[in-house]
């Protein structure tokens, strides 16, 4: 029989078994204790990060509601477009950020910021408006990019002609860091101007969206659940495209404005050229784009019906004049002498018509656009009395129609030594009463001016839709018999042989206007460079005056009010022959009435 050996076992042998069972009592009780952190205590972690390996909850866009005209033209719609989805996971495949990447010809790092900006699990827009060709690309690569879904979703559109009326619409674009942190979704189209930005909330709508199960490889297999999204508000405006189209068109090659407001604060038309195009902006503009917006000469983001403020030369007169008849400065029957010059001090201040016009009253004074009468005036009525009442016509006030319109400025001794330093003089006064000097208007300030008068001392506030109430803007009690005063000078200005809009007379339309020509360098520089070119004034275009007409029709129960406005326009004959042709198609258009 085998013999038993005894083999002695060492100490160190014993210890080193022992701590090897220690080892193991202390793994399993750490791998029991992480299976019940998994299992119990993370349980509705964990479950949530399986559940989200295969549920999506994918955004689904409204439509925009539909912007229409007062005469029934939808100018802003809708049409069927691809939007890229991403879903964001604990962590991102490089391949597929690259292959996006090249997929929608943007850099990286673009692309990974826009990954960054996602929740862990959430689904956000990527890119908006992507090209069948990506689409194509996108789901040829479906087995890497398993985190991007590809939906059809509505895209705005301008139609028509988006030129006429892109100032009033404004454009859309994709919502930036501050629209985000005013509460826009990531991917979701903010107004950024006009009727899209100042009703923007009536217009976006309502998201919805969709809980969808998909496979390992990134495809849908079902539709768990779905909350269709709400299309936002129509909104009907009170400009009426015929109108805005023939104010368009009758501004021709010159850059400029027109507003057409009817008697209750209606905006008939608003037009500002250069215009854009806001088609442009749905699908994002390159930055050569953006220059040639910014630089304004063939297209341009400024609205110069409401953001540019310009001196508005003689169109100020009758507020003076209806100033003078308050204070009872003068009367109808008033006559002052009006020779070519008069001298203040050391200075001479100079009449636009060669030889003065001698004696006159008010009403040849505004018809034949006096100088010399106005100096007189405004030397009578004193700069504190000329800004009282120019305020009382709501010049230097915002009118409100956007939020970003141009105050103007009055002038003012306060607001020349803010500006210059120096104290005000006689001289300021003379010139701030033909509307030169430091007075700058916007054509929307001055067609609301014009409204007062033209309504005996009320005007109303500019509106753009019918979902906003008709308000008084202004109201200037006691004044209708100087009111009529006014308008009666007004209608000669037109009608008269003598007036300065003689040509834009309408046989069967009373039109009530007043010109002006306000000089951006002096008559004498003027000269010298017209003569140094040949008179070729495209060469001098932003040296030229720049050429007004304001006006209402007809004089009594005016329909509408109407500013044209010429930057650089030269003369305000031109002017007013644009308004002429504009009320010669509003009355065949049947827009307004020839006179009752």
């Amino acid at each position: 029989m085998p013999r038993k050996i005894d083999i002695p076992v060492s100490k160190n042998f014993n210890t080193a078994k022992n701590y090897i069972k220690f080892i193991l009592i202390i793994t399993t009780l750490i791998i029991i204790g992480r299976l019940f952190y998994l299992q119990v205590v993370n349980y509705n972690l964990y479950d949530e990060m399986a559940k989200n390996n295969c549920l999506r909850l994918i955004g689904i866009r409204p439509a925009r509601g539909e912007i229409l005209t007062s005469d029934n033209y939808i100018i802003a719609s809708n049409e069927p477009s691809f939007t890229l989805y991403f879903t964001r996971s604990i962590k991102t495949d490089p391949k597929e950020i690259y292959l996006l990447s090249n997929i929608l010809k943007e850099p990286k790092e673009k692309i990974d910021k826009k990954i960054d900006s996602i929740s862990y699990f959430s689904t956000q827009v990527l890119a908006n408006n992507i090209s069948h060709d990506q689409v194509f690309e996108i789901l040829s690569h479906k087995d890497i990019l398993k985190n991007v879904d590809v939906e059809i979703e509505p895209k705005r559109v301008y139609l028509g002609n988006p030129y006429i009326y892109a100032p009033v619409v404004g454009y859309i674009q994709e919502a930036n860091e501050e629209d985000i942190k005013n509460g826009a979704l990531p991917g979701s189209y903010v107004g950024q101007m006009g009727v899209e930005k100042l009703f923007n909330k009536q217009l976006e709508g309502t998201w919805g969206y969709k809980e969808v199960e998909r496979n390992v490889s990134g495809t849908t297999v079902k539709i768990l659940g779905q909350q269709n999204p709400k299309k936002g508000e129509n909104i009907r405006l009170t400009i009426n495209y015929k109108a805005q189209q023939i104010a368009y068109d009758a501004l021709g090659n010159y850059k400029g404005a027109v507003v057409i407001l009817r008697n209750n604060g209606d905006v008939l038309a608003l037009v500002s050229k250069p215009s854009f195009n806001p088609n442009d902006f749905v699908n994002g503009i390159s930055e050569q784009e953006w220059e040639q917006l910014q630089k304004g000469d063939k297209i341009s983001l400024f609205n110069r019906a409401v953001q540019g403020a310009y001196p508005p030369g003689s169109t100020i007169k009758p507020f003076l004049i209806f100033a003078a008849l308050q204070k009872g400065i003068i009367t109808p029957d008033t006559y002052l002498y009006c020779p070519y010059e008069i001298k203040i001090g050391t200075y001479t201040f100079k009449d636009w018509k060669p030889g003065g016009f001698g004696k006159i009253n008010l009403y040849t004074a505004l018809a034949g656009s006096s100088d010399v009468f106005m100096y007189q005036i405004g030397m009578k009525l004193g700069i504190k009395t000329i800004d009282e009442y120019l305020q009382k016509f709501g010049f230097g006030k915002s009118v409100g129609l956007f939020g970003y319109e141009s105050k103007g400025i009055i002038a003012s001794p306060q607001y020349k030594y803010k500006m210059f330093h120096t104290p005000w003089y006689l001289g300021d006064t003379i010139t701030s009463a033909i509307g030169q000097a430091y007075t700058l208007v916007t054509p929307l300030q001055l067609a609301v001016a014009f409204s007062v008068i033209a309504n005996d001392g009320i005007a109303y506030k500019p509106r753009l839709s019918y979902i906003e109430p008709k308000t008084i803007l202004y109201d200037i009690k006691n004044g209708k018999k100087d009111f009529e005063i006014i308008k009666n000078a007004l209608e000669l200005t037109v009608s008269s042989p003598i007036g300065t809009a003689h040509n834009a007379f309408i046989p069967n339309l009373t039109i009530c206007g007043k010109t002006g020509t306000a000089q951006v360098i002096t008559s004498k520089q003027l000269d010298s460079l017209l003569v140094q070119n040949n008179w070729d004034l495209n060469k001098i275009r932003k040296y030229l005056p720049q050429a007004w007409f304001a006006s209402f029709a007809p004089k009594h129960h005016p329909q509408v009010i109407m500013v044209v406005f010429l930057e650089h326009g030269y003369d305000s004959h031109y002017a007013a022959a644009v308004s002429k042709k504009i009320y010669e198609s509003l009355l065949k258009e049947h827009i307004i009435e020839p006179n009752k």
